[in-house]
C-alpha cells in the first residue's frame, strides 16, 4: 500500500478551499459588475428615451446625431428615412442589442411608441474599456490570490505536521527493551497531549505483559525440565539394574535419544521464547548424517514409511548449533508429511537444502508465517503456525536464508542457504 503524506494532503485540502473560494469571489463579483453596468445603462437610457418623446412634438422626422447619442424618431404614418445613420442599419423594429462599430460599441434599442417608432443608440465605449481595465485588474488580483493561497498552503500545512513529526520522532527514538523511557507529554495540542499518555499507558501495559510472559516462561522451564530429568534418572536406574533382555536395551536406548532430543528441544525453545542473545553453541553437524537420523525417526513416530528420500549430491557440514539445525529440519520435512500424501525429496546440494513435495503447496498464510511476515494467531493449530513459526525463529538465530518455491507440480520447495561462516566441505 502506497504511504500517503499528511502534510501534502492538508496542503492540497488549504489549496483546494482557498482555490475554490478564489472562483467563486471572481464569478460572484463579474456577474454583479455585470448586472450593476446594465442596470445603470438601462437607467439611462430611458431617462433619454423619455425626454426625447417628451420634447419631440412634431410631426417630421427626427434624426439627431452626436457623438455619445444617435436618436431617430418616425411619427406614425410617415415613411422611415430612406437612408438611416450606420448603426440602426438593417435592424428589425422592437430590437434591442450592443452592437459594434469600428472601436465604438453601442447600446440600441428600437421600440414602437405610441407616437410613432422611435431608434435610440448611446455609445457605451467608456463603459466597455472600464471594464476591460477591470477584468484585467481582476486577472492580477487572482494570480496574487493564487500565489498567496500556495504559500499559505505550504507554511499552514509544515506548520500543522510539525508537531506529528516531532511526536513521530520521539515513538521512533523510544529503543526496545524491558525498561522502555516513556514519552514526553509536553504538547500544547490536546490531540497530540492524549496520543503520548495513550502512548505511555500502551507502554506500561506492554511491559507488564512482557513481564508476565517472562515470568510463564521462567515457570515452564522448571516444569518442562523437571519431568525430562526425572524421566533420564529412571532410565539411568533402569540401566543400573542390568536386567534387560537385549530388546529391552536396544528399546530403552531409543528411549534414552528421545529424552535426550527432548531436553535438548526444550532448551532450544526456552531459548528462542526468551530471545536470549547469548552465543550458540557452536560444534560441526554433517548435514547427511543429522537428515538420515531425522528421517529415520519420522519414519517411526509420523508413519512416514518410504516416502521420504534423501538425496545428497555434495557432502555438507555447518558450524552451528547441532540441536537447533536439526529442530529446523525436522520441522520442515514433518510440516510436509503431514501435509501431503506423497513423496517428498530432501536434496543436499552445493551450498544448500531442498525439501520438496508434491502436495498443493504452501497456503498465503503459512507462507507470511515463514518469511517472518506475520505471527501465529492463538486459535491456530500447532501444524499451521507453531512448527513454521519456530523454522522462522530458528533461521533467524542461524543467520540463515529461507526461500520458498515452488516445484513444476505446484508443491512446495522450501530451500535453506546457510550461511557462508557456516558452511563447510567435507573432506
Amino acid at each position: 500500500m502506497k504511504l500517503k503524506s499528511i502534510s501534502r494532503r492538508v496542503y492540497r485540502a488549504i489549496l483546494t478551499v482557498s482555490v475554490v473560494s478564489m472562483i467563486a469571489m471572481v464569478m460572484t463579483v463579474l456577474l454583479v459588475n455585470e448586472d450593476l453596468e446594465h442596470t445603470m445603462l438601462d437607467v439611462e437610457f430611458a431617462q433619454e428615451r423619455d425626454f426625447i418623446l417628451m420634447n419631440n412634438t412634431g410631426e417630421d422626422v427626427l434624426v439627431w446625431e452626436t457623438p455619445n447619442l444617435v436618436v431617430v424618431f418616425v411619427p406614425s404614418g410617415k415613411p422611415r428615412p430612406a437612408v438611416l445613420p450606420p448603426v440602426f442599419q438593417g435592424l428589425p423594429d422592437n430590437y434591442s442589442a450592443e452592437i459594434t462599430q469600428g472601436s465604438e460599441t453601442y447600446l440600441v434599442a428600437v421600440n414602437t411608441v405610441e407616437t410613432g417608432l422611435l431608434y435610440v443608440a448611446k455609445n457605451i465605449t467608456h463603459f466597455e474599456n472600464r471594464e476591460a481595465l477591470f477584468e484585467i485588474a481582476l486577472i492580477i488580483m487572482t494570480l496574487v490570490i493564487v500565489a498567496f493561497s500556495l504559500l499559505l498552503a505550504v507554511l499552514s500545512s509544515r506548520r500543522i505536521v510539525r508537531p506529528l513529526k516531532l511526536l513521530s520522532e520521539r515513538i521512533s527514538r523510544i529503543p526496545v527493551g524491558p525498561n522502555m523511557p516513556r514519552m514526553e507529554t509536553d504538547y500544547f495540542d490536546a490531540e497530540l497531549h492524549s496520543i503520548a499518555v495513550t502512548f505511555n499507558r500502551f507502554l506500561d501495559e506492554l511491559e507488564s505483559y512482557v513481564r508476565r510472559e517472562q515470568s510463564l516462561v521462567n515457570l515452564a522451564s522448571h516444569e518442562l525440565r523437571t519431568p525430562i530429568a526425572v524421566m533420564s534418572g529412571a532410565l539411568d536406574i533402569l540401566e543400573l539394574r542390568d536386567q534387560l533382555t537385549p530388546n529391552d536395551r536396544a528399546t530403552l536406548k531409543r528411549v534414552r535419544s528421545a529424552c535426550d532430543e527432548m531436553r535438548d528441544n526444550v532448551n532450544i525453545l526456552l531459548t528462542l521464547a526468551r530471545r536470549e542473545s547469548t552465543a550458540q553453541t557452536q560444534g560441526v553437524f554433517d548435514v547427511r548424517s543429522g537428515l538420515l537420523q531425522v528421517i529415520d525417526d519420522l519414519k517411526i513416530s509420523h508413519h512416514a514409511g518410504d516416502r521420504v528420500t534423501l538425496d545428497a549430491r555434495f557432502p555438507m557440514t555447518v558450524h552451528a548449533d547441532p540441536v537447533m539445525v536439526r529442530m529446523l529440519l525436522r520441522n520442515l520435512i514433518q510440516n510436509a508429511i503431514q501435509h501431503t500424501k506423497s513423496d517428498i525429496r530432501v536434496t543436499i546440494s552445493e551450498g544448500l537444502i531442498e525439501i520438496e513435495d508434491q502436495g498443493a503447496g504452501l497456503t498465503a498464510d503459512q507462507k507470511s508465517i515463514l518469511l517472518g511476515e506475520r505471527k501465529i494467531a492463538h486459535d491456530e493449530s500447532t501444524l499451521n503456525g507453531l512448527g513454521l513459526y519456530i523454522v522462522t525463529l530458528i533461521t533467524e538465530r542461524l543467520g540463515w536464508q529461507l526461500n520458498i518455491g515452488q516445484t513444476d507440480n505446484k508443491g512446495a520447495r522450501i530451500r535453506l542457504i546457510p550461511g557462508r561462516s557456516d558452511r563447510g566441505r567435507k573432506t
